[in-house]
């Protein structure tokens, strides 16, 4: 670094020629809020040397004509997943045409699936890429052990995740309900965290006022949770950065845009955009950041504040702005020229000085993301096989009617309770026409635990996934014992993923070759995938844009109501088994 900062210091000097040279462009200064004509930007050895007027080439130097188009700094997404279907060196692959050349990716779905081996192998796999990827680690895996299993994070490993390079962060606290209590050993996990100086990530949805004074005082720095601008506001006066999310989870930039829009001149400085996740799909219809950027402009963001939203913000607030988030001596040299400000699709864009893509199509190679064996999968989350039809049986001696609890699917995400008094008929409950079953394997029970499904509109024969956020212990939905009984088998068979099975017959898979929630497909592949199966399901009834996502959002205990466990049907806010 000695030797970088001396030669950088020669070429702003003019003593040495810079290797890249940037000229006649729009330079978009994200410190100063300021768009200025007439700079010039050269870099050595992967960072920015000089910016300012009249920058010297000299032999050796690439000089590119900006035709007039704006620089501006490269995207990084705050809040990112990359550990969720797209691996992360295919999104990247995807992403980076689009202009974002960073992101803060959350862990703990990889983490669910394959315990601290799964954090050491993100670290690992993207660790010389053309591409800054910085990682946030689990406090929490699984959110609620009591119902989950035993906890996989314990603070020594937390503490240890938090000292490794490019570790910024804890990742969303989704059980953050246990702090209330508060939990010894769970508060020490957050408290470790903010004395190594590390951020922590919130998720309080549903969270009420006095709750969010008592997160935020445990050290928690910023929430993606807010719906309306109110509760956006409430999250910026109490000191948190706010993110504002845009994704395939939730769209909400069009109210939250006026935390910006309708309040008297908020400070912008700790308010940042995010997609949270973006499907396969969605990326391919809509990029990335760039879209969020080009959305908030559109809704009257002014923008030079939206791109500082996903350059110089997020950068400050995961303390990294004096090497990403701007175009400034010193920093690494990630950049692109775009046409148009307020609909930034770049033309070519660069990482660390090298050109990276341009018109949208990518120029550099990224190894494959490496699979992983079923031997490698968290302790527990490998089924005990053959699996049987009988294991989804569901059984009551002694009366004709039962009277049970059923998950209803009020949209992709959220869920419900609905009593329904069933039929028994030799022992066995009956599944009605508008039901089906759901099912977890439990490691610590040693079987499938069970449960009913309703509102979910396509009725199926058996499906089966190690997709199932975040735990990511097998769950298995169906009408047919034996065609769930198949599909799970096949599942195990393909290394992990979803499989469909109707009447005997496999009608689709995806293989998840990475602890069996991340694809070792490219984003385009992935997408027509995914999407094979998901009009499948809608011609079968579903009315959900991504019934995948639904199915695999139904094991998630950091979202209300209920939700099926490896320790049956758990009503959320209660915190009780209502059904097992």
């Amino acid at each position: 670094m000695l030797e970088t900062r001396a030669g950088l210091i020669e070429v702003a000097l003019g003593r040495k020629a810079p290797d890249l040279l940037i000229r006649n462009m729009r330079l978009v200064n994200v410190y100063s809020g300021e768009i200025l004509d007439g700079q010039e930007v050269a870099v050595w050895q992967g960072r920015i040397a000089y910016v300012g007027p009249e920058g010297k080439a000299g032999e050796g130097t690439e000089v590119v004509d900006g035709k007039g188009m704006y620089l501006l700094p490269g995207f990084i997404d705050v809040h990112g997943h990359a550990d969720f279907i797209t691996n992360p060196l295919s999104l990247a692959q995807a992403i980076l045409p689009t202009g974002t050349t960073g992101m803060l990716t959350d862990t703990h779905d990889i983490a669910g699936a394959l315990g601290i081996g799964g954090v050491e192998l993100m670290l690992e796999a993207t660790r010389d890429i053309s591409f800054r990827y910085y990682v946030a680690v689990p406090s929490a895996c699984p959110p609620l052990p009591e119902f989950e299993g035993e906890e996989v994070f314990s603070r020594e490993i937390v503490e240890a995740s938090l000292g490794k390079p490019r570790v910024l962060a804890v990742s969303e606290v989704t059980a953050w309900g246990r702090l209330m209590v508060p939990e010894p050993e769970f508060l020490a996990k957050i408290v470790s965290a903010a004395e190594h100086g590390k951020r922590i990530e919130g998720h309080m949805a549903g969270c009420s006022y006095e709750k969010l004074n008592a997160l935020i005082a445990c050290g928690f720095t910023s929430c993606h949770e807010s719906i309306t601008a109110e509760e956006a506001l409430n999250r910026l006066r109490l000191g948190l950065y706010v993110i504002l999310r845009h994704g395939s989870i939730r769209a909400d930039l069009e109210p939250l845009s006026r935390l910006v829009t309708e309040h008297s001149g908020p400070d912008t400085s700790r308010i940042m955009l995010s997609p949270d996740w973006f499907s396969p799909m969605d990326i391919l219809k809509h990029g990335y950041l760039n879209y969020l950027v080009t959305r908030a402009v559109e809704l009257g963001i002014p923008a030079i504040k939206a791109v500082q939203m996903v350059t110089i913000n997020p950068a400050t607030y995961l303390g990294l702005d004096r090497e990403i988030g701007g175009i400034a001596p010193g920093r690494l040299a990630d950049f692109m020229l775009v046409k148009d400000i307020a609909r930034p699709d770049p033309a070519k864009v660069w990482v660390g000085g090298r050109l990276a893509a341009a018109d949208g199509r990518l120029l550099m190679d990224f190894p494959k993301f490496p699979a992983t064996p079923l031997a490698a999968w968290r302790k527990g989350r490998v089924p005990r096989s053959p699996v049987m039809a009988a294991d989804f049986a569901v059984k009551r001696d002694g009366a004709d009617k039962v009277e049970v609890p059923i998950i209803q699917m009020v949209n992709k995400t959220i869920t419900k309770t609905v009593m329904r008094t069933l039929s028994v008929t030799d022992g066995l409950i009956e599944l009605p026409p508008d039901l089906m079953k759901i099912s977890m394997w439990s490691a610590q029970a040693q079987t499938w635990m069970k449960g009913f499904l309703g509102g979910f509109g396509a009725r199926i024969g058996g499906y089966a996934s190690s997709i199932a956020h975040e735990t990511h212990m097998p769950m298995v939905v169906g009408s047919n014992d034996r065609d769930m009984a198949q599909a799970a088998n096949r599942m195990l068979e393909i290394g992990g993923g979803t499989v469909l099975v109707e009447e005997g017959q496999v009608v689709g898979e995806i293989p998840m070759t990475t602890g069996g929630i991340l694809s070792d497909t490219g984003v385009q592949e992935t997408a027509e995938n995914w999407t094979e199966l998901n009009e499948y399901l809608h011609k079968k009834g579903c009315p959900f844009d991504d019934p995948l996502f639904g199915l695999g959002f139904l094991g998630f205990t950091g979202l209300p109501y209920v939700r099926i466990t490896p320790s049956g049907v758990v009503d959320i806010r209660h915190k009780e088994v209502i059904f097992g």
